[in-house]
């Protein structure tokens, strides 16, 4: 069967973030997935327990339910004086479906897409299946990996489509100030390009509070937003996401949706309302937890030889620069996996700019944390 596969697609890659070596090490420590550790809460779990038992087993509209929609709307509204309409709004499958059905919808061959660097490791492949060019803007550790935006705008071509902004960031921790994301809006606007804002980690923002860019956008024009309960509410596993954005280009969007899966399953929809309407209640607890952890493994980190790393500003994700004389990033984290059975990833799965770091996914609790480090500090590498 292998001759009938794509060419693209006729070498598998193994996923970096799947790799599970508790089979092999009975006390394994995963830093590697970004997959918080703490369960659902049992409010959302209960309503869309509920749901199912009122009757919502069918499809749902392949744009979202509607009181989800409006649900989102109210959201938006209520935290960040953003006005927008259920037609302004669509229901994905996670924020990683968003981003290609976005990215699916706005792009024709050759449509260049920057994308700054480092970055979600899936970026470019999703703006490469369209047949869209990635253009990479290299941020630096030194600047704590922040987007200038006048080095930004030098990027852009005639064939400029569109650039893509997470913040908090994935892989770096980074949180863009307000100020650079209005210069960055307003560059749009100047070249009339589309601003895809990768919004997923609103909560985990820890010295000023998130600000999305589509607040300057009244009109949706230029500014596209993209949400995931993933993260601000621990649904990993229920896979659910949204977008916001002009209304015509929602129900393009869809017409994707509907031939790629149709509609999102209502249980995750139900879910997702009861996570918006107790989110007062949900979310500071986890905000706080998660911020107490970075701080740890942020102080941990800084007692070990040869490690540069930069004060957490968000996510979960800590992004520090490895120097171990005479070896690679990729041979340190080997020696780490091996010895002391602790699992990071390698800062190149997120672009070239990423090549000396490790990436931390600070998703397991204070004692693992400590007992981690505790390992780590004991290898001869660090010595």
């Amino acid at each position: 069967m292998k001759k009938f596969i794509a060419k693209e697609y006729s070498e598998v890659k193994e996923s970096v973030y799947s790799v599970d070596y508790s089979n092999i090490y009975d006390d394994f420590i995963n830093f590697g997935v970004g997959d918080p550790d703490i369960n659902t809460h049992e409010i959302i779990i209960e309503a869309a327990n509920q749901s199912q038992l009122n009757g919502h087993t069918h499809y749902a509209d392949p744009q979202g339910v509607l009181a989800l929609r409006q649900a989102i709307c109210d959201y938006y509204k209520e935290d960040f004086e953003v006005e927008a309409d259920p037609s302004n709004v669509m229901v994905t499958m996670s924020g990683t479906e968003a981003m290609y059905l976005v990215l699916r919808t706005i792009i024709e061959e050759g449509d260049e897409v920057i994308i700054p660097s480092p970055y979600f490791s899936i970026y470019t492949e999703q703006v490469e299946m369209p047949h869209g060019v990635p253009v990479i803007y290299e941020t630096k550790f030194e600047n704590d990996f922040n987007i200038i935006p006048s080095e930004l705008e030098k990027l852009i071509t005639d064939k400029t489509k569109a650039i893509i902004v997470n913040t908090p960031n994935n892989p770096t921790g980074a949180v863009y100030s307000t100020e650079t994301l209005k210069e960055i809006y307003e560059i749009a606007k100047k070249h009339d390009v589309v601003v895809i804002c990768d919004d997923i980690y609103t909560i985990y923002s820890y010295e000023s509070k998130f600000e999305p860019m589509i607040k300057f956008d009244k009109e949706f024009k230029n500014v596209i937003s993209i949400a995931s309960f993933s993260k601000d509410y621990v649904m990993t596993g229920w896979r659910l996401g949204s977008i916001v954005a002009d209304a015509d280009l929602i129900k393009a969007m869809t017409q994707v949706h509907e031939i790629t899966v149709y509609a999102v399953p209502t249980i995750c929809q139900y879910a997702g309302i009861a996570a918006i309407e107790n989110r007062k209640e949900i979310c500071p607890p986890l905000a706080e937890e998660y911020k107490n952890r970075m701080y740890l493994a942020y102080e941990r980190l800084k007692k070990l030889k040869y490690v540069e790393v930069m004060r957490p500003k968000g996510t979960f994700y800590l992004f520090p620069k490895i120097n171990v004389p005479g070896m690679t990033s990729k041979e340190v984290i080997k020696e780490i996996l091996e010895k002391a059975h602790v699992n990071l990833i390698s800062g190149e799965v997120f672009g070239k700019g990423g090549e000396d770091c490790i990436r931390i996914a600070v998703t397991v609790n204070e004692d693992m944390i400590n007992e981690a480090f505790d390992r780590i500090e004991k290898l001869d590498i660090f010595k």
